[in-house]
This record gives C-alpha cells, structure tokens and sequence, in this order.
C-alpha cells in the first residue's frame, strides 16, 4: 500500500461527523454541548465516554482511550491508521489516491482483488460439481481429513483442475486482461503463452481481514513436488502481514484475548471447526514481527502451538527472536505476551484435536508456557549443570534469550530465574546478559518510545509532569517556558517529554488543530493529549499555574541530581579523590540551596493565595 496524501486525509476527516460515527454504534446522549455514551472499549455501566463536537475529539476517562474519528475506527475495527482512512473515505464515499509503495492504483488493486475472488469461485465450483478424476481425489482426500460438503462450502475450498490454462481461459472470457491475471500470480505467461499458477490441487483461498480473497494457498493431490504451493507476493498480498483465517478468526481473538498461530491451513479448519476459533496460520513462512504486531492489536497473548516433533520444537525456539520490548510490563497498552504450546506425541493440531478433543486442546493452549521460559529451558537443557563448564556456557546462550529486554521488569524476573537455575547470583547474570548477542537486534524501534502504563498510580512528580503538559495544551503562551524545562533535562518521564516536545512544536495550535499537529507525527501522544483538549477547562491566570507547576518540576528535578552526585560521592574516597570529591560536594550544596529556594518560594506563595482565599 502506498502513502496516503495529507490533502486526501484532511478530506476524508473534513467529511466525517464522529458524533454520527460513532452513533452508528453506540447509544449518545447530548448534555450541554457534549454528547456521552458508554464506551465502546471497555464494559462499563455508567457513561465516561464523551464526544466534543467543536473539536471532533473523543475521550473516555475510564479507560484513558481517546482521539479523533480515524482513531476511533482504528480502536474499534484493530485498524492502522491507513487502513482506518481507507475505511472511512468509503464510508464518505471519497477517492484517495496512494503515492509510492507498489505504484499500483486503487482502482487496479481493486482488479486484482476481483480477479482473486473470480479464481475462487471457479476453484470451488470445480471441487463440488465438477465429476473429473482429479475433483473427485481431492474430495475424498478432504473427507479423510473430515472435510466433508459443509466444510468446504464454509472455507469455500476449491480444486484447480489439471488442464494447464483453463483457469486463464475462463478469466478472460470474464473480461480480466493477461496482464492482470500474471499481476494477480493466477497465470504465468510462459513466452507468450498462457499457463495456469495453479493446476491439480486442492486450493485455500487466503483471504485480507475484509474476507476478501486475494492470494491461494494449493495442496498437490496424490503424489508431486512441491506439496504445498503458495502465491507469489503481489501487490494486494504479502506474506509477511497475512495470515490464514484471521479475518474468520478477530472476533473470537478479541473476546478470548489470546491469539493461537499454527502452521497449517488443515489445522486452522479442524480447530475451527472444533469450536476453537481463534486460530490463524502464517503462510508458508516462519512468523514475523510485522504477524506479532498484527495479532496484537486485537489480542494480548499469543501462543505459538506447534508440532511436538523435533521440526515443531526448531520452530517455538526460533520463534525467541520475536522477543522485544513489546512484551515487557513496561509496554502497557501495547503489550503482547508471547507463549508456547508443543502437542504430545508427535501428532498435528487437526490430528490431536481429533484424537483427544476439544476441551483437551485448549487446556493445552491455556497451559502454554511463556516464551522466555521456553527458550531459557531448552538452552539451558542443552548442558550439563552439574559441572561449573556446563553452567558457564548455559549462562552465555540463555543470557542472550534477555539481551533484548534486559532493562524491564520482565527481563530482572528471569535473570533471577536463570540466577536460581545455575546457582549463581543476579548481579553475575546481570553482568553477562548485556554483552550477548542475538540473533537479531530487535530492541524499540528508533525514536519510539515504550508506552507508560496508565493504570499505574502516579507520583507526586508524575502529576507535576501531566500537568505541565496540560497547561503547554491549553495554553500557547507557556510553551516556550516548556521548551526551556525539556533543554533543561528537567523532566524525568521519557513519554512526558516526547509528548511535550511535540506540542511546543505545535506553535500556537490548540485544540482539535493541535490535536492533527501532534498525530501528523505521533498518534499515540495525541491521544494523551484529549483527556484536556476535549471539554478543555479554562485555567485563571495560566501563567502564574504555569510557574508553580515548572517550580515544582525543578524542585524534583534538582532532587534526582542530588540523590545521583550522593550516590557518586560515596564511592569516592575523601583524601585520595580530594579533587573530585570537594567538585561533587560544591555541585551537591548548591542544587541544595536551588531547591531550598524553590521550596521558599512555593510555600510563600501558597501562603498568598490562602490570604487572597480567605
């Protein structure tokens, strides 16, 4: 997919009303000039949930969700923001143009798709009604599996029969063009000559989270090489962010919270057809972190069930390197914890779910193993720790499991774990696990920064620090004073200051227009931003606010350095590091002095504002 022109998202968001979005879904009472409902994304009874209409923001203050029409789509649909667009502009019914990626056209994509959709019907078709040797070996070979009818009309599987180009021949009596057929990989154009993609196999159609399809999957009936073949990427599929059934599958992940990744399209059915219906298949290749991303966004645990064979076991062990941030505490929202399941006996999904039913495999998926254990058990396995050589080189090859998320709280848990494991203290596991090296390099992408968790009780100094940013939101005339407190480093939290700096950025913007200032570059701090930009409350004498607030910033911002230039003088010897020493007690005694005054000065002026209260 290509980029999207600002011009054609400013269209998009000019043409939609989010109180008539969102009433289409949820039950909207005006008071005053708000309208409030129950929110959508969290069960509630009482509404917390309010539009602004002067702004065209959303914000709940139960769950600190909040935005403007495209986030809503995204929230409610697990869209991106592209995709949240796209959905919107045909809801108004807008032409967008996309620039760059494939240099395909929506309306070609559109040809594509059809095409696609064109090829499963004849498939299935085929497989149901056709009485030729080749349909009729892969429906018996679908009732072994226990596919029957039913089965295959729900799927709609098909069969792609052995005559080479029929396929191409019957597209084109539908109007579809060489050209596009070869695009779609449906026909391969062999030196002029039209030639099927797909011939004598069982076909599954793969299908985008609109159900529509647009790449297949063929299994070879009988006997030939290879025995699954799948569809070239084109410019409507990449197998790197597709997977097998999810469109079938987003519901129930939603409502379990917990997405489960197989590696057949056999296995997706016999599972869903089980009653089992959060299952989804990557396509032929190993997982991918753009697959994680996409699972998370509508549930929060995945687990990987694989094979218990030796291949099986290669694979949950390889799937380590999707181990990021990501899955740490510190992540909040954006988490996604990664778990294992290996099934007994060598048998597949569809096989052990058949054999020992339903309730059996979904014991087995609820008793998953996280990830990391997985992989620090198998490293660790793999040595004799009885002997100190064994326990040394399993230090070197489970510390590199953590290497990715050695600073969370995620990361100092299993050090501990791994401590106990080999007899050794958490400080020598902490020294080795910096210096390891993965596979691959996987920490936070650059400038992006781990979400704070909002549900955490805040500090004293975390409430100074919101509350910075909402005055620099509602009130253009203290952000340079803002500006000057994050040159200063004298705000602690990293998302504060990502969030801060983007709206000193914003020039004189307020609300809704500060709100598309900030999500032009970070959607994830305008959405802090709308728990006070919609119903924004005005501030008496914002300036005086703005100068307390920065007083107390600094006040504990002189306190971190005190506590820092304490910790680094007591390591220091008084007679043999006079020098530095004497430098670090000065640097000590005046931010002591700075802080007294700061102190002075807040508790005079609050004793001012006592007076003028009384």
């Amino acid at each position: 997919m290509g980029r999207i022109p600002d011009e054609d998202v400013a269209r998009v968001r000019d043409a939609t009303d989010l109180v008539s979005l969102v009433s289409e879904t949820v039950v909207l009472k005006q008071k005053g000039r708000l309208f409030w409902g129950n929110c959508p994304f969290h069960g509630e009874k009482t509404p917390s949930f309010k539009i602004d209409p002067s702004t065209q923001l959303w914000h709940c203050f139960g769950c600190s969700r909040g935005g403007d029409a495209f986030g809503y789509v995204m929230e409610a649909e697990h869209l991106e923001f592209p995709d949240a667009v796209r959905r919107l502009a045909e809801r108004a019914r807008i032409d967008i143009r996309e620039e760059g990626g494939t240099g395909v056209s929506a309306s070609r994509k559109e040809r594509l798709v059809a095409a696609c959709e064109a090829a499963a019907a004849l498939f299935h078709r085929e497989l149901t009604t056709s009485r030729t040797p080749g349909a009729t070996a892969a429906r018996e070979y679908l009732a072994r599996r226990g596919f029957g009818s039913d089965v295959a009309k729900r799927w709609r599987l098909g069969y792609a029969p052995g005559g080479r180009g029929t396929l191409a021949r019957e597209l084109a009596a539908q109007g579809f063009s060489r050209e596009e057929l070869v695009d779609a990989n449906l026909m391969l154009d062999d030196r002029g000559s039209a030639r099927d993609r797909f011939f004598d196999r069982i076909m599954f159609p793969i299908t985008d989270l609109s159900g529509r399809t647009i790449a297949f999957g063929g299994r070879v009936v009988g006997s030939g090489e290879p025995k699954y073949l799948n569809s070239q990427e084109t410019p409507v599929f990449r197998k790197s962010q597709t997977l097998f059934g999810l469109d079938r599958a987003r519901a129930d992940i939603v409502a379990k919270e917990t997405a489960v990744v197989v590696e057949g399209y056999t296995d997706v059915i016999a599972l869903h057809e089980a009653g089992l219906r959060h299952v989804v298949a990557t396509l032929g290749t190993a997982l991918t972190d753009r697959h994680v991303k996409l699972l998370g966004r509508f549930g929060k645990r995945v687990v990987y069930l694989f094979d218990g064979d030796e291949a099986g076991q290669r694979a949950a062990l390889r799937a380590i390197e999707f181990l990021d941030w990501t899955a740490t505490p510190e992540a909040g929202r954006s988490r996604v914890d990664l778990h294992v399941a290996l099934i007994p006996g060598g048998m597949d999904p569809a096989d052990y779910v058949s054999a020992e039913g339903p309730e059996q495999m979904a014991a087995l998926i609820d008793g998953a193993v996280p990830l990391v254990q997985f992989a620090l058990d198998a490293r660790l396995a793999a040595h004799d720790l009885s002997r100190p050589e064994g326990r040394s080189a399993a230090l070197t090859e489970a510390a590199a499991v953590l290497a990715p998320v050695r600073d969370s709280l995620l990361g100092k848990d299993y050090m501990n774990y791994l401590a106990s494991r080999l007899q050794t203290d958490f400080a020598t596991v902490q020294r080795v696990v910096p210096r390891a090296q993965t596979r691959q390099a996987r920490s936070a992408p650059d400038g992006e920064t781990p979400p704070a968790d909002q549900a955490v009780p805040l500090s004293a100094e975390a409430k100074a620090e919101r509350e910075l940013v909402r005055l620099a939101a509602i009130a253009p005339s203290v952000r340079a004073g803002a500006r000057d407190l994050l040159q200063d480093e004298a705000v602690a939290d990293e998302t504060v200051r990502r969030v801060l700096a983007l709206v000193v950025d914003a020039g004189g913007a307020v609300k809704g227009a500060l709100y598309e200032s900030v999500a032009g570059r970070d959607r994830e701090a305008a959405e802090m931003l709308t728990e006070w930009l919609v119903d924004a409350a005005e501030v008496e004498q914002v300036d005086y606010a703005f100068r307390e607030v920065a007083a107390r910033v600094k006040e504990f911002a002189l306190g971190r350095l005190i506590f820092s230039r304490k910790a680094e003088l007591s390591a220091l010897d008084p007679v043999a590091d006079r020098e530095a020493y004497d430098r670090l007690f000065g640097e000590i005694a005046e931010a002591q002095r700075e802080q007294q005054k700061l102190r002075t000065h807040r508790v005079g002026a609050e004793d001012q504002g006592t007076e003028h209260t009384a």
